[in-house]
């Protein structure tokens, strides 16, 4: 069989590899050796190579949804449509496991998969082999000859992720992308009351063993070279002994990368921090969401802001540099709280800060308060992302025009985010980095790679909150 894989994301800021495709890609060799796949990352590739790949002909393409690309994902399907009528679709992917059965009213594909997807990728393969049923391959949707949708029962998830093959990283242009990128869990056992992780993964958590990770990290450094590592995993510390034996392992085999994660500020010690220093951490983003305790609360956050500013401190002591987030508009959000996390913010050590306008995902906390308390203007989630500024919904006790004045705000003070378009500049700028960071000695790379991301960032945070 030949199978397409597409990363619809053009416009998107960053260059990355999507590790999704990537294990899905990998795990269905391991079981169906003789199948080729092709990908394309709409954000890396050439315009001869998007053509090549719609006029090439496949057994099945795979996409992957995430609702900042909605439109841009339609606009593929049509053209698969136009170009491979023949070709099954099947659709994946956190956008998909939010919506559920909606996406087929949305979009004109046969198949889609909700949750974790290798298993059940691997046995629709098998099944359009002709050798399983599809009514038999748990964590799949499909519409039948009579365009009903079926939703199979969810499948269990994977318990061993060291089991997992690394991602078919062969399949990327790979010297495109400015970063290496790697996840080392799948989860969270929290349950903010803004984030969509426990709705897609479940409030399960599960990981990966500092030997396999640092297996990944000697792969990619002798096949693809040195780059940043970036660790995207939803909290990197909830097991604060397996980050110390990892950063240990890195330490012990003398793997000198430089790599960032994001952590829970709460659960950081200092022995910790100066270890992941030692192993190469440069940078941690915190969640720090808000400065006010019983949003913290109603944000089912589980952390005071005190225990936040304390292991931001630790971090810095141990010279990592720290990106402080915060959400505008949790519930029981006011003006006047976010004054108070403004205030917060510029007394704070925090090195970088970022304030974001919050967006309720279905099934979270944060959905069910909008809709209890509030007025949501669309309940496409896909139509969030072009609403400018980014307020999608106001309660009695936070206006839409205090919301207007919270931006302006958060502007003044230099720490507004909302920017995730394409940008040559930035494009420029990673390149350049790596580019140094290769031709200079590693300590001296590591130096100069530092520099210019200070200097960008800096130019960066001037520039968008003017």
């Amino acid at each position: 069989m030949h199978i397409g894989l597409i990363f619809p994301n053009k416009d998107r800021r960053y260059k990355t590899v999507h590790l999704g495709l990537g294990y899905l890609a990998a795990y269905a060799r391991l079981r169906h050796p003789e199948t080729t796949f092709h990908l394309l990352d709409t954000r890396v590739a050439t315009r001869k190579e998007s053509r090549k790949f719609f006029s090439g002909s496949f057994d099945l393409v795979a996409m992957t949804v995430f609702s900042p690309v909605y439109s841009e994902t339609r606009s593929i399907l049509e053209r698969l449509r136009n170009e491979m009528p023949q070709t099954p679709v099947c659709l994946g992917g956190p956008y998909v496991t939010t919506i559920g059965g909606e996406i087929f009213s949305e979009t004109p594909a046969e198949y889609a998969i909700i949750g974790e997807g290798e298993i059940t990728f691997s046995e629709l393969i098998t099944c359009l082999k002709g050798e399983k049923q599809r009514t038999d391959i748990a964590g799949l949707m499909f519409r039948d000859e009579n365009d009903t949708i079926v939703i199979n029962p969810p499948r269990e998830q994977i318990a061993d992720l060291d089991s997992l093959p690394f991602p078919a990283y062969d399949l990327f242009p790979m010297d495109r992308y400015p970063l290496h990128r790697m996840v080392t869990t799948r989860g969270c056992p929290y349950g903010c009351a803004w984030c969509n992780s426990s709705s897609i993964w479940g409030r399960t958590y599960r990981s990966r063993s500092p030997e396999n990770i640092v297996a990944e990290i000697e792969f990619l450094l002798n096949r693809y070279g040195q780059k940043i590592f970036v660790f995207g995993d939803n909290s990197f510390n909830i097991e604060a002994a397996r980050v110390g034996a990892l950063c240990d392992l890195l330490i012990r085999k003398d793997i000198r990368i430089l790599w960032s994660a994001s952590v829970r500020a709460d659960l950081m010690t200092l022995d910790l921090a100066h270890k992941m220093k030692a192993a190469g951490c440069y940078n941690a983003a915190i969640g720090v969401e808000s400065a006010d305790n019983e949003l913290l609360a109603r944000m089912h956050k589980n952390t005071t802001i005190e225990a936040i500013a304390a292991g931001m401190t630790m971090l810095k002591n141990a010279g990592i540099e720290v990106l402080a987030q915060y959400v505008i508009g949790t519930p029981g959000e006011t003006l006047e709280t976010v004054k108070r996390s403004v205030e917060f913010a510029r007394r704070s050590c925090a090195d970088y800060t970022n304030f974001y306008m919050v967006l309720p995902f279905r099934g979270t906390p944060q959905w069910d308060y909008v809709m209890d308390h509030g007025t949501l203007y669309t309940k496409k989630i896909h139509d969030f992302h072009r609403i400018n500024p980014r307020i999608v919904f106001e309660t009695p006790e936070f206006t839409y025009q205090d919301r207007l004045e919270a931006i302006r705000l958060v502007k003044k003070n230099g720490f507004y985010s909302n920017k995730d378009k394409k940008s040559i500049l930035f494009d420029m700028a990673k390149d350049f980095s790596r580019w140094v960071r290769n031709i200079l000695p590693q300590g001296a790379g590591d130096k100069v790679f530092m520099l210019l991301k200070s200097v960008y960032r800096l130019r960066e945070i001037k520039k968008n909150n003017i």
